[in-house]
């Protein structure tokens, strides 16, 4: 029961951000591969604030600032810069804000992480983390399925397969990629405001490659641009990913292992899903 549980807490934290994700690089085809640079920055910021004052508001309040601020840039960089190098400079990013964290350690302990993050008042065992988890990532999962159905997600779509047709309707990209880029930062601030605090602990290793890796493997098994289809490979490959802890192997083996499995599954779903995520440009 503990671990049916655990799994539905991983999953229900893990939604806000990967729907976010799943909005730039599955509906809008932006070659964004730096969500987990924005959920660094949401997850330090929140809880360094937080533990300083004493104050989940003000925490909060800075999470949502802090946050803001990285999407924006994000979004100034998307439109600077070509679809490829975008998606290399947002890496780079990425990486840049974890060497921060790992080497700013007079502030955020660097490697060592920061223990004993304060929880909610509400929050005091799995079962509570479970059912208001999955509260949130029910609204959010509504509220995102909303917007790409509306018109949203239809200027995205229209961006997506042609640019230059889309501005000759009107649709204004540096607006669009703005408010997508804000969405799914505020994914990422769902996301970052609960898993810290069931794990009772913040760490920079939790925002590293395999994390990234493990992010696209959902968006592109479960159809890039698919809310209903991200859930479900996200449920799927949580059971995948948590299963294999129980697998007796030394942790040096399996966490290899468990690389390179997603990997080849992220191979697989990549060659499958080929022309959704690189649509053929309309001519007309």
């Amino acid at each position: 029961m503990n671990f049916f549980l655990h799994i539905i807490v991983m999953i229900a934290t893990t939604v806000p951000n990967v729907l976010g994700f799943n909005l730039l690089f599955g509906r809008g085809k932006i070659f964004h591969f730096g969500p987990l640079g924005v959920s660094i920055v949401a997850a330090y910021g929140i809880f360094l604030v937080t533990i300083a004052t004493d104050s989940f508001t003000l925490g909060i309040a800075a999470g949502l600032l802090v946050v803001s601020l990285a999407s924006a840039f994000f979004a100034w960089l998307s439109l600077r810069l070509d679809a490829d190098g975008f998606g290399v400079m947002s890496i780079a990013v990425h990486l840049g804000l974890l060497a921060v964290v790992l080497n700013w350690s007079s502030l955020t302990r660097g490697a060592l992480g920061i223990p004993r993050i304060p929880r909610f008042v509400f929050l005091d065992s799995t079962l509570d983390f479970a059912l208001f988890s999955t509260v949130v990532a029910a609204v959010w999962s509504y509220i995102l399925w909303k917007i790409d159905k509306g018109p949203f997600g239809r200027k995205l779509i229209a961006l997506s397969e042609h640019e230059w047709h889309a501005k000759s309707l009107g649709i204004d990209r540096p607006q669009v990629h703005l408010i997508a880029f804000l969405l799914a930062g505020i994914g990422a601030l769902l996301s970052n405001v609960l898993y810290p605090q069931y794990l009772y602990l913040l760490h920079p290793s939790d925002y590293g490659f395999p994390g990234f890796v493990f992010f696209v493997t959902v968006v592109v098994a479960g159809g890039p641009g698919s809310v209903r289809g991200c859930l479900l490979s996200l449920i799927l490959l949580s059971f995948l990913r948590e299963g294999l802890r129980f697998i007796p192997m030394a942790p040096d083996i399996l966490g290899p292992l468990r690389l390179i499995l997603f990997g080849l599954i992220l191979y697989i779903a990549v060659y499958c899903r080929r022309d959704l995520l690189f649509p053929k440009q309309r001519t007309v």
